[in-house]
């Protein structure tokens, strides 16, 4: 009814500026953005007032034009007396150009700025809940660690944490190095908004206490990867307890089923949860906060996970038997993420190697799909795959292994093969360090990170340099 109102009233006073503004608010509620573009257009040209450019700005963020947003709102710095600016005025700077960043290409010098301006404001109020949380979210968005951290620091000191923000913060933490701040939050990955899924248990969860008589459950968790690298603790685990069972993923059992560790391994489809006899149980994940870890000794190296002998040889002679460097790609996990996953195209660079067989380990891609490879015929191996145990004896016969961020790269990992982790600027949270010649967790992986959001052309070309340098050798 409001909106009727004012456009009647602006039909015969189009020049009223209280109509206007009332009119302009009037849009904005209804969600109406396109037209108060056009009225608030018309509102700054017949009045060029400090509140018309601000109007204006507040409206071209609306409809996602971000370069004259941040024009008009300058103008109406320049314009309006200092006096009557306040710390709003670098909030809403900091909002135009954070959301820039995330809708107009992920360009870090966005997300710079917006941090300039949080900063400020967060230090005038160094109290201030919201203050706070957007310089917590600018600031990782640039990889400013030590900005985030003074501000997670206040967050929590005034009790402004929820289970979400304990999570995020936990993640920050082991993603610059941070085990000790991983270990103390991580457990809210099961209270946050989007929760972990686990089972409920009517046994103690291990904290690291005595288990030389007891038999602990360890329980898989969220995706193949995590259970894979996980896995790599179970030599450290059977020197502890009187007795271990992983109770895993059912495509994950016959690759681990038979392991050289003595852990008994189960799944859903050989034996239920409630069926299984054990004193203590642990999500997989937090293995290494349980046993105290730290960078020092966290990781797992490689080469625990050890594929079938017999099916290795099968994969050998039916798709491997070539002297030619034989290379597995693995461009997207089971569940596709926008974040991790490389596009096919940006691949086609690996086309020009020479005495090479490439590999295809990623599921569900037609043999038509990698018909864009013209000077080698991609060999779509994945389609053999009927579960891990299979992907494992095809990992074995490979030279090196190309991934992105998913279970392959995990897998590849474990087995201790050479590999290649192409990942994005923002890469998943677990990666602890990503700066040297190994991930961190595993050490035949080398890890090549985009120097910006989805900029893979260049992470491709340093792994062609890369494998260049492996054939000359």
């Amino acid at each position: 009814m409001s909106i009727i109102c004012c456009q009647n009233i602006f039909k015969y006073d189009s020049d009223n500026i209280e109509n206007i503004k009332k009119y302009v608010k009037s849009l904005e509620n209804t969600m109406q953005y396109d037209l108060e573009l056009h009225l608030a257009e018309h509102y700054q040209l017949i009045s060029n007032s400090s509140d018309s450019l601000k109007t204006l700005s507040k409206a071209y963020e609306k409809n996602d034009k971000f370069n004259e947003a941040i024009d008009f709102y300058n103008k109406y710095l320049k314009k309006e007396k200092k006096s009557k600016l306040d710390i709003n005025d670098n909030t809403s700077l900091g909002c135009i150009y954070f959301n820039k960043y995330i809708k107009g290409g992920c360009n870090p010098e966005d997300a710079k700025k917006s941090l300039n301006y949080f900063e400020i404001v967060s230090n005038e109020y160094p109290n201030n809940k919201v203050y706070l949380k957007n310089t917590i979210v600018s600031a990782m968005k640039v990889k400013d660690y030590t900005t985030e951290k003074k501000c997670w620091d206040s967050y929590i000191k005034n009790n402004f944490a929820d289970a979400e923000d304990f999570f995020t913060y936990s993640a920050s933490c082991i993603r610059n190095g941070d085990i000790e701040g991983w270990a103390k939050y991580y457990k809210y990955r099961f209270t946050k908004t989007d929760p972990t899924i686990y089972p409920k248990i009517d046994k103690p969860e291990w904290h690291g206490e005595n288990i030389t008589d007891k038999t602990l459950l360890v329980h898989y968790e969220q995706g193949y990867g995590d259970n894979f690298l996980m896995f790599g603790y179970m030599p450290r685990l059977v020197k502890l307890a009187k007795h271990v069972i992983y109770y895993i993923q059912n495509n994950a059992y016959e690759l681990v089923k038979d392991n050289e560790f003595g852990v008994e391994v189960f799944c859903q489809k050989v034996k239920n949860l409630k069926d299984i006899k054990f004193d203590y149980h642990i999500p997989c994940m937090s293995i290494p906060i349980a046993l105290h870890l730290n960078k020092d000794n966290i990781s797992v190296i490689g080469g625990y996970i050890k594929p079938n002998p017999v099916k290795v040889q099968e994969y050998k002679e039916k798709f491997f038997n070539t002297k030619n460097l034989k290379i597995g790609l693995s461009f997207a996990g089971i569940n596709s993420n926008s974040k991790r996953d490389i596009p096919l195209n940006e691949l086609k660079k690996l086309d020009g190697l020479q005495n090479v067989e490439l590999y295809c380990f990623t599921k569900d891609i037609s043999d038509e799909t990698l018909n864009c490879f013209k000077n080698h015929k991609v060999i779509n191996i994945a389609k053999e795959f009927n579960n891990f145990s299979d992907t494992a004896a095809a990992i074995e016969n490979t030279d090196l292994i190309v991934s992105s961020d998913n279970c392959i790269l995990n897998l590849a990992g474990a087995i201790g093969k050479k590999t290649f982790g192409i990942f994005n600027y923002h890469y998943e949270f677990r990666w602890y360090d990503l700066t040297g010649n190994d991930s961190g967790w595993y050490k035949s992986v080398k890890p090549i990170v985009n120097n910006e959001y989805n900029d893979w052309a260049l992470s491709v070309e340093k792994v062609i340099a890369e494998i260049n340098q492996i054939q000359k050798q």
